[in-house]
């Protein structure tokens, strides 16, 4: 080995200076300060557009849907707790499942720019397609966004009507949720309510047939 293939081999194994044994730390903790950085803000972008007021400024909400919610037990009950678009329609439970999720339901601002449902006529034509695809979610999920606030365990039976005490009672058994009884509590009800979710509940059961 040369002379000089000696120098630049030893190099490697030389002692770093002070400025380098200062600037690895450091820029570590830039590089942490960044990422920290980045992920407030976009943890504070996800809570501002969670807002059931952030959902208002879609037209269509703020002229279909805020009547219908505001007139109903989720925005009004004797128990004074009230349940925002998020809590219904996003997943609380998992950070990136919310992620993806807000990314899937910003496709909604599609049908909004083409003029879609800007008029009363118009959004009660999409209603029962609207609908399906929300009951759908909530069926195949087993009412996961519900059980968030609701849980059977936490319910007082004996305090409840004896109708839907048993039915609550007998849930789980007979593989209902949520959504199987309690479609139409905020929103209005499509005029074929139960033959949509009739359909859902077949195709549901054929998959987890097929799957078994």
């Amino acid at each position: 080995m040369s002379e000089h293939e000696k120098k630049s081999t030893s190099g490697l194994w030389r002692k770093p200076g002070k400025k380098w044994l200062l600037g690895i730390p450091l820029g570590g903790f830039i590089a942490f300060g960044l990422g920290a950085a980045a992920l407030g803000s976009m943890n504070y972008v996800l809570h501002e557009t969670s807002t059931t007021e952030f959902c208002y400024t879609c037209h269509s909400h703020d002229a279909f849907i805020r009547p219908e919610y505001e007139a109903s037990s989720h925005f009004v009950n004797a128990a004074g707790v009230r349940a925002g678009c998020s809590d219904c329609h996003l997943p609380h439970d998992n950070w990136f499942e919310l992620v993806w999720t807000k990314a899937v339901v910003s496709l909604d601002v599609i049908p909004e720019v083409m003029g879609k449902l800007d008029t009363a006529e118009k959004y009660e034509a999409h209603r029962a397609e609207m609908a399906e695809s929300v009951w759908r979610q909530f069926k195949a999920n087993d009412s996961k966004f519900c059980r968030s606030c609701h849980s059977i365990d936490a319910m007082d039976l004996e305090e409840q009507g004896r109708t839907t005490a048993r039915r609550h009672s007998q849930a789980e058994s007979r593989g209902e949720t949520c959504i199987d009884c309690h479609y139409g509590i905020v929103h209005k009800e499509p005029e074929n309510a139960e033959q949509i979710m009739d359909a859902i509940t077949a195709e549901l059961s054929g998959e987890d047939d097929a799957g078994g």
